[in-house]
C-alpha cells in the first residue's frame, strides 16, 4: 500500500483559498453594483439647489400656536423678577450717588 501523509498546514492552506476564492466572487458581484450605483449623474439630471428660496425651517410648534405651561411661566416670572430686583437696586443707587441727601 502506498500511504498518503496529509498534513494539517497543507489542508489548511487549500481551505484558505478555497474561501478567499469565494470571498473574491462574492465581492465581484457586490462591486459592480456598487460601483454603478455610486456613478455622479449625468449634467443634464442634475438640479440646482434651492437653500432658503422655499420655506425657512420653523419648530415643531409655531409661536404664534403656543400656550406655555404652568411651569414655564412661574420659572420665566421668576428670572424676570431677579432682573427687576437688580434694575431697581441699580437705579436706587445711582440715584441716591446724584442726589444729595
Amino acid at each position: 500500500q502506498v500511504g498518503i501523509k496529509v498534513e494539517w498546514t497543507d489542508l489548511l492552506s487549500s481551505c484558505w483559498l478555497v474561501v478567499m476564492a469565494a470571498l473574491r466572487r462574492v465581492l465581484m458581484r457586490t462591486a459592480l453594483p456598487l460601483a454603478e450605483a455610486a456613478k455622479p449623474a449625468a449634467p443634464s439630471q442634475l438640479v440646482a439647489r434651492t437653500f432658503g428660496t422655499t420655506k425657512a425651517a420653523s419648530p415643531e410648534t409655531p409661536l404664534m400656536h403656543y400656550t406655555a405651561t404652568q411651569q414655564a411661566t412661574s420659572s420665566i416670572n421668576h428670572r424676570i423678577f431677579y432682573v427687576n430686583v437688580v434694575a431697581m437696586v441699580l437705579v436706587y443707587d445711582l440715584g441716591s450717588s446724584m442726589l444729595d441727601f
